[in-house]
């Protein structure tokens, strides 16, 4: 399966809060260059950490790029649909499980008071872990129940016993989330990268060792899962808390309750972006079935891996930057640097779109193989808005560095019922495509909202010029490559990947002189700022020559 790579935004707005309580750091006047060395040595420090969760992320992105034709040729179309729909339905009980209490982890960790008090650190190591099993193992049980009382016409006995096996995950999921966090406030960041590859050859290897014993079936795959995710939180739980460091005596329920009071609003957005990521599954196997699932989970899985190529840098580079842009040079400054990277997300996007609407028949039949044919035909829609959505990075910037979570986790949940309402709506009327359109036009929907509510706080320029210019040339390239054929899918695929997007890049080289300037900047001589040429700085996107 592909997984996603998100970075939360209450994440973000938790890591910026502390880093400011931690240094005390107040705004700089504009055009100042901060040069204390403890500043710089903070900086290599979040680069050298960083660029370990960066491997870690790109790691599981590769295996599950390995693990993803692996698993849709061993199990049937049916079978690899229910086993995104369950993935999906423990994504969000584990989301509930939870109940912020990552996020209060995060927002309570004190290195300093914790190194030189014991009993510190043991209340609120003991706290946390304790409050997260208690907190999972209630949700668990009253999930046990609802299966239980479950009319059949709902959940049929069949997934209703899968899902009662794979409740034990919820349990599983929801301390491992929280021992990332101690890997985190511990600043141990290669395990992280460590375990993330270590967890994901294992889970592909010991599943593929039960097929033989258990056969090719969803109880396998998630019986595998089990197993791996079980050990990883016992070795991992060994790791983090020797030392006594958990200690049932040392749970305080002041503590959890402050703990819950905090993180309980931060969850209903996660729990709306979840909905509205993944509540379209339930509804295409009630109306169109296991199979139409099948299609429609390998189609949003492929398209999920391109979108997650871009928008893991994204996550991981821009919101830092902004932060301290608007810390140290204010509004003009960030929402400057926010409106040019918008712009050249806009420029990647209309790339990398025009490269999926030319290769999508042939990477379906070469990474899924030739019995999901016809799944391509929703890749391109599904790409399209998972990209416009990819874009609330840039355009929820006001509502994140005004902290207002609540508002986007409103906006979020109006653009999840839109989408099950045209699912509900279209699906019986025209088909899988209407599950593709859905979610097109919902995301398309929540990032009109996002932008007019975060733009009244930080206002953006959208170029329409060069948005113009990006499509025109996307289009191009399109309907250019898509005409070769070089006789077998892998050859058309390398051929027309390669073709649309040198074609896409040539045309903004003829058209834009950013483009043209790019291999000047890359393998140039570096200049000193000051040497920059004002008219330089001042360009704006679409100022071509």
């Amino acid at each position: 399966m592909i997984e996603r790579a998100d970075v939360s935004a209450d994440e973000l707005i938790i890591n910026t809060d502390i880093a400011c309580s931690r240094t005390g750091k107040t705004r700089e006047p504009v055009g100042r260059m901060i040069q204390s060395p403890v500043v710089t040595a903070e900086l290599k420090k979040l680069f050298r950490h960083s660029s370990h969760y960066l491997a870690g992320i790109l790691i599981s992105l590769g295996l599950g790029f390995v693990s993803f034709p692996i698993f849709t040729r061993v199990f049937s179309v049916s079978d690899y649909g229910t086993i995104d729909l369950v993935a999906k339905v423990l994504l969000l009980l584990t989301a509930l499980s939870k109940m912020g209490l990552q996020q209060s982890a995060l927002r309570f960790y004190d290195g300093r008071l914790f190194s030189s008090d014991q009993s510190a650190a043991r209340r609120y190591y003991s706290t946390m872990f304790y409050g997260m099993a208690l907190t999972a193992t209630s949700v668990m049980m009253v999930f046990w129940l609802a299966l239980g009382f479950a009319p059949k016409s709902l959940i049929d006995r069949s997934l209703a016993a899968l899902l009662f096996l794979i409740s034990s995950l919820i349990l599983v999921r929801a301390l491992t989330s929280l021992l990332w966090v101690f890997v985190r406030v511990q600043e141990k960041t290669r395990l992280y990268s460590v375990f993330t590859a270590t967890t994901k050859v294992s889970t592909l290897a010991v599943i593929c060792l039960f097929i033989p014993w258990l056969g090719r079936s969803v109880r396998t795959y998630y019986s595998g899962t089990i197993v791996v995710e079980v050990g990883v939180v016992i070795i991992l739980s060994a790791m983090l808390l020797r030392g006594c460091l958990v200690d049932l005596h040392g749970f305080d329920m002041t503590l959890f309750r402050t703990g819950l009071t905090f993180g309980l609003p931060l969850i209903f957005y996660e729990l709306a972006s979840i909905t509205l990521d993944a509540g379209d599954r339930v509804l295409v196997r009630h109306y169109l079935g296991g199979d139409a699932l099948g299609y429609y989970s390998v189609a949003y899985g492929m398209s999920d891996y391109v979108n997650n190529v871009l928008i893991v840098p994204i996550n991981l580079a821009l919101a830092p930057i902004y932060m301290r842009l608007w810390t140290t040079e204010g509004q003009e400054s960030t929402s400057e640097f926010l409106s040019r990277g918008l712009d050249l997300f806009f420029m990647a996007s209309a790339g990398i779109l025009a490269v999926v609407m030319t290769t999508s028949h042939d990477a379906v039949i070469v990474f899924a193989s030739s019995k999901y044919r016809g799944a391509d035909a929703l890749i391109p829609i599904l790409v399209a808005g998972l990209l416009i959505y990819t874009s609330h990075a840039f355009l929820s910037a006001g509502l994140m560095i005004h902290k207002d979570t609540f508002t986007m986790a409103k906006l979020l949940a109006y653009s999840a019922l839109l989408n099950i309402g045209l699912n509900c709506v279209l699906l019986p009327r025209i088909g899988l495509q209407a599950a593709a359109l859905a979610t097109f036009l919902s995301y398309l929907f929540c990032i009109v909202l996002l932008r007019r509510a975060s733009c009244r706080l930080l206002p953006l320029k959208i170029d329409l010029r060069a948005l113009g210019k990006y499509v025109f040339a996307a289009v191009v390239a399109w309907y250019a490559a898509s005409h070769v054929e070089l006789g077998s899918p892998v050859a058309d695929l390398a051929g027309r990947f390669a073709l649309s997007l040198m074609l896409y890049g040539g045309l903004l080289y003829l058209m834009d002189s950013r483009v043209r300037a790019l291999p000047g900047y890359l393998f140039g001589p570096r200049r000193h700022p000051a040497n920059v040429d004002n008219e330089e700085l001042a360009a704006t996107p679409g100022n071509e020559t």
